[in-house]
């Protein structure tokens, strides 16, 4: 939770930017294009496009400052702002692809130290089987993990910026979840199994 230091301070930002500071609108824009460029390849790998939304973007928030609504977080409001046009522009609700998922986090956590060696062959195995295991999922449960654990929106934020109501965001992530769990126990099982048995 932010502190209230952090609020001011993003409170001055934004209502400056609406005010009409060019400083504070290019804070914006330096802070987030990484991560709406990001974003955007997991909705669809035409860069073109994806660069071509984020412009179209930043053009019409510049133009309709004075109009923009509040917001508690910009991120947030960028995020919904850019799936919209995206979605506009290809005038698709599905989506090409989800391309490559950055590697992050333990898969499992081994207790016994007589474990650790298998465990790490086994992790990176499951690390790469993980991205694998992703690409295949239903495009809206990819895109779905992906705010969820690659940009930490909240699962009433995810709702809101893929357009969907709670429940459906919610069983999104917990459908993508309970297969990839699935895959990877399988995954481990079969490989233990090989070192048993050959």
């Amino acid at each position: 939770m932010p502190s209230n230091f952090e609020k001011r301070e993003f409170d001055d930002l934004w209502h400056s930017f609406k005010n009409g500071n060019k400083d504070a609108f290019a804070a914006i824009y330096k802070e987030h294009i990484k991560l709406l460029l990001n974003y955007g390849y997991k909705l669809t790998s035409d860069r073109a496009l994806i660069e071509d939304s984020i412009q179209d973007l930043f053009f019409e928030l510049w133009q309709n400052r004075q109009r923009i609504s509040e917001t508690t977080s910009i991120k947030f409001y960028l995020f919904k702002a850019l799936r919209y046009k995206i979605c506009r522009n290809i005038k698709l609700n599905e989506f090409v692809e989800f391309p490559d998922v950055e590697k992050q986090g333990d898969i499992l956590d081994y207790a016994s130290h007589e474990s650790f060696l298998i465990g790490i062959e086994v992790q990176s195995i499951q690390m790469r089987h993980l991205k694998d295991l992703i690409n295949k999922l239903p495009k809206r449960q990819q895109e779905a993990i992906n705010l969820r654990y690659y940009n930490n929106f909240s699962n009433e934020e995810i709702a809101q910026i893929m357009g969907v109501n709670y429940q459906s965001a919610c069983k999104f992530i917990y459908t993508a979840l309970r297969k990839l769990k699935l895959n990877l126990q399988v995954s481990v099982t079969s490989y233990l199994l090989f070192l048993i048995f050959f």
